[in-house]
């Protein structure tokens, strides 16, 4: 896990029964090592590109509304190269959902293949100006050929986690062969999907992205403000995907569970801190 800057805003909007007072929200992204594949990345977080694209309105707006601190080192391509890793060695890009602070870094991976949900992407293809900013998205973040290297989700083969874990439907099979399982859980963006996977080192791994933004939040089942639902896909979905999620840590303890903004999660975090 890396972390890749954070915004700034109020600790309740994130958790609705939080104190009403500044925190930092760090954007995580996380490289996995697949046997087969190789070089694997679940989102990309904040970039210089970030910037580049919300200096000018309308999309300055994205960054008024969650301002942001963030510095060059902390660019996820930045931190791999300091561990001895190529931008050309990540072979897949896995996006949880669209949202700016998980996208803004995908133009550093020009060789990467990109896995997302059809859903998720058929909901922002063509939103540009302020409808792009309503819904936390930036157009010039993705690569002008993206339409050459994406594949979806929704193509991929089901898997019956279910019938395994007790909860969650549908899941797919990234690779077809079991070891990155993508879960859907909708709301926060449409079309928003995790990642499981099993590490030999740690055990079953679940990667949320932002069906919640705290392990806090998770274990005493407690939602964002609603004024929060007023930037996400929906508060109904949302609302069942979270559901989903704390019975799926009831039933199943063992499983890490990594929120893409969570405090914990970014403890843990690898790479450049401050």
């Amino acid at each position: 896990m890396f972390r890749t800057g954070y915004c700034r805003q109020l600790e309740k909007m994130a958790r609705r029964d939080a104190p009403l007072r500044p925190a930092s929200f760090y954007s995580l992204a996380a490289l996995i090592r697949h046997p087969e594949e190789g070089l694997i990345l679940f989102d990309t977080g904040y970039s210089a590109h970030f910037f580049r694209e919300t200096s000018r309105l309308p999309y300055l707006l994205y960054r008024w509304a969650v301002p942001v601190v963030f510095r060059k080192e902390e660019a996820l391509a930045e931190q791999l190269k300091a561990l001895g890793i190529s931008p050309g060695e990540i072979r897949h890009i896995f996006l949880s959902h669209f949202h700016g602070d998980h996208i803004g870094g995908v133009r550093d991976f020009p060789e990467a293949s990109i896995l997302c949900s059809r859903e998720a992407y058929d909901h922002i293809r063509e939103m540009r100006g302020l409808r792009a900013v309503r819904n936390g998205f930036v157009p010039g973040l993705l690569p002008p050929d993206f339409d050459k290297r994406v594949q979806f989700i929704e193509d991929k083969e089901r898997f019956p986690f279910r019938e395994r874990y007790g909860v969650f439907d549908p899941v797919f099979d990234c690779f077809g062969d079991g070891s990155l399982l993508a879960v859907r859980l909708s709301g926060h963006a449409p079309g928003q999907y995790g990642l499981f996977f099993v590490d030999e080192e740690r055990g079953p791994t679940l990667l949320c992205a932002d069906a919640t933004w705290s392990l806090e939040a998770l274990r005493r089942q407690v939602e964002p403000h609603p004024l929060t639902f007023a930037v996400m896909g929906g508060r109904r979905e949302f609302r069942r995907s979270f559901l989903q999620l704390t019975e799926f840590h009831r039933l199943n303890p063992s499983v890490r569970i990594f929120p893409s903004h969570c405090p914990e999660a970014a403890a843990l975090a690898e790479g450049v801190k401050g």
